[in-house]
């Protein structure tokens, strides 16, 4: 029974990681953090592309960057869906009144300022914030818990297999 990890399997396991800690950095409340989240599932999305390339005759490296891949793209259409019903209920249940009255003095010729904007939009979140809240838990949460139970499965496929060997 082998411990150690050969260099395709650190490799495997490095794309999950680093999709893994993106998806969980995107849902920290924090300005940059998700953005930063982002970009590491971006790199591990690209990664994988590459890694399956560069490896076509490793039947293991073709079935985990396959899986990621497609876990990419079913994932980015939870999402989709997700911000689709996240706008068509903030939409249908939001307090809109700010935003209404805004685009009223804008039919009339006037234009809001940067600051009138922000005052609108800072008015709509304090208004909104519970339904915002609730709806984007709902609607929005279910992209990266996906993508962080699919890394964490796939992962530990290659470590049950190095268990195996």
């Amino acid at each position: 029974m082998s411990t150690s990890l050969s260099s395709i399997q650190k490799n495997i396991l490095g794309v999950y990681a680093l999709i893994a800690c993106g998806s969980v950095m995107m849902v920290i409340p924090h300005p940059t953090i998700p953005m930063a989240g982002i970009a590491c599932s971006l790199v591990g999305f690209l990664s994988a592309y590459i890694y399956r390339w560069r490896n076509k005759a490793d039947d293991i490296m073709q079935f985990h960057m396959t899986y990621i891949i497609r876990t990419i793209w079913w994932s980015s259409l939870i999402m989709l869906i997700g911000l689709i019903l996240f706008c068509l209920v903030l939409f249908n249940n939001g307090d809109l009144s700010m935003i209404y009255s805004v685009m009223a003095d804008a039919e009339k010729g006037i234009l809001p300022t940067d600051a009138a904007t922000r005052q609108m939009q800072a008015e709509f979140v304090r208004t909104n914030i519970k339904l915002i809240s609730i709806t984007a838990a709902v609607c929005l949460l279910p992209y990266p818990l996906y993508l962080i139970v699919r890394m964490f499965n796939g992962g530990r496929l290659i470590l049950k297999k190095n268990k195996e060997r």
